[in-house]
C-alpha cells in the first residue's frame, strides 16, 4: 500500500508540474514574436498605408522577462502597448499609448481602427516569415517578418 501511495504521489506531482508548465508561454513562442519586426501586409477591407516617407505599419514585440510590450508605427504616429501571451497561442494587447502628430484624416481613421483592432486580438499564428493576428470578431491581419533594427545607443554622442 505504501508503495502504491508513493507511486501515485509521484505521478500527481509530475502531472501538476506539467500543468504549471503549460500555463506559461513557451520561450520558443516568445522568441518567434520578438525575433523580427512585423510589417502589416494584409488586412481585408483596409488599404495598407505606407506613411508620408514610405514607412510601413510595423509591430515590434519585446519581452525582457519582466515586461512584455509591443511598439511600432500605426501610420504616421508611433505607439506602445503591453501584451500578454497565454497557452494555446493566445495574445492580449492592452491599451496603446501613441504620439499625437497631426496627420491627414485618412491616416487618423486608419490608426484609430488599427489600434482598436490590436486590443481586440485573441490569438496569433506564426508560419515561417508570416504572422497572422486573429481578432475576436473573425478579422485577420497578416504581417511579414522584417529584420529587427538594432536598439538605439544610450551613450552620449561625441559630436
Amino acid at each position: 500500500m505504501k508503495q502504491y501511495l508513493a507511486v501515485m504521489t509521484t505521478a500527481m506531482v509530475a502531472v501538476m508540474g506539467l500543468a504549471a508548465c503549460a500555463a506559461q508561454p513557451s520561450t520558443d513562442t516568445t522568441a518567434g514574436l520578438t525575433s523580427a519586426q512585423w510589417e502589416l501586409t494584409n488586412w481585408p477591407g483596409h488599404e495598407i498605408p505606407h506613411g508620408d516617407n514610405g514607412e510601413p505599419v510595423i509591430l515590434n514585440f519585446q519581452d525582457n522577462g519582466k515586461e512584455a510590450s509591443v511598439s511600432g508605427r500605426a501610420w504616421c504616429n508611433r505607439f506602445t502597448a503591453p501584451y500578454v501571451l497565454r497557452e494555446g497561442s493566445r495574445l492580449t494587447i492592452g491599451h496603446a499609448a501613441a504620439t499625437r502628430m497631426a496627420c491627414m484624416g485618412k491616416a487618423m481613421e486608419f490608426e484609430s481602427a488599427f489600434l482598436d483592432k490590436l486590443q481586440a486580438l485573441d490569438r496569433y499564428q506564426i508560419d515561417g516569415d508570416s504572422l497572422k493576428l486573429f481578432a475576436v470578431d473573425g478579422e485577420v491581419m497578416t504581417l511579414q517578418a522584417r529584420k529587427k533594427e538594432a536598439a538605439p545607443s544610450s551613450g552620449v554622442s561625441g559630436k
